[in-house]
């Protein structure tokens, strides 16, 4: 068990810090007083330094309703998320798992609009820039009692559904529910010959129909575990001074089903698949 503040700061501040440092003690656990949870790597070592001789790994790293200090937007939150999961794996164990529980909203997860969305804390998008998948999101009971609000011993409010958010390294074997997977989007657009004619890949009507665009980019585009779907197609009619020409304009979507998908990596599987 780790915490921000040094042991004296922790003691003054909050009432059952003493009691609650020997129970963990006791347990045969060691409670560590002054450690920074966006820096971890300073205190147990790099994952990516492999002459580390101090290397810590952890099968499971926690972090309890992270908060900025003091009356914070959603930008230092945001910043607090991502820099803890930066830190994180790089002691991870390789089937290690990082868990976050996040008040009812700040996930994003839950989102049913773009507005909730943005207003969120986007948890998993700054996880999949670190190479973790969100795996799996499930209701939390803090069986303990809550504090540090703003930075002094008093209780602060979950919401009327707290969530434990669980991240994993891709192993190709975990999938996430689809209600959690996150994705990116982008448009295709593609000119439609004058003739019907059938090309050597697939036919005009498999094209129009988005069924050729959808497995040309599953097959040729995206590492295995992203799931690429093509759930809207429209038929553009541009009266042009040569005559009448047609798009056909493709809505394409990146699924994190078992692999981390990033705004950055959607823009290069674009760009494979209108070279393709």
């Amino acid at each position: 068990a780790t915490v921000l503040e040094d042991e004296d700061t922790h003691n003054q501040v909050y009432q059952y810090s003493k009691s609650n440092t020997d129970i963990i003690a006791s347990s045969g656990q060691k409670p560590m007083f002054g450690v920074d949870a966006t820096n971890l790597s300073a205190y147990f070592g790099d994952l990516n330094n492999k002459d580390d001789e101090e290397l810590t790994l952890f099968d499971r790293i926690q972090f309890n309703f992270p908060h900025w200090k003091g009356k914070a937007n959603n930008k230092y939150n945001r910043q607090l998320v991502n820099d803890f999961l930066e830190s994180a794996v790089t002691v991870l164990s390789p089937r290690g798992e990082i868990h976050v529980a996040l008040c009812d909203g700040q996930g994003g997860c839950s989102a049913a609009t773009l507005q909730e969305w943005k207003g969120s804390w986007t948890a998993s998008m700054w996880a999949a820039e670190h190479g973790l998948l969100l795996a799996r999101v499930i209701p939390y009971d803090a069986q303990y009692r809550l504090s540090s609000h703003r930075g002094v011993d008093r209780p602060f409010k979950l919401g009327k559904s707290p969530k434990l958010h669980v991240f994993v390294k891709p192993d190709g074997v975990i999938k996430a529910p689809t209600e959690f997977q996150l994705c990116c989007r982008h448009e295709l657009h593609i000119v439609i010959p004058d003739d019907d004619g059938v090309s050597a890949v697939c036919s005009l009507d498999q094209i129009l129909a988005g069924d050729a665009i959808e497995s040309i980019i599953q097959s040729n585009c995206v590492p295995e575990g992203v799931r690429v779907e093509v759930p809207a197609r429209q038929i553009l009619e541009i009266h042009e001074s040569h005559g009448l020409s047609r798009i056909a304009v493709f809505l394409v979507v990146y699924c994190s089903e078992s692999y981390p998908v990033t705004r950055e990596m959607a823009d290069q599987w674009r760009e494979m698949v209108e070279c393709e």
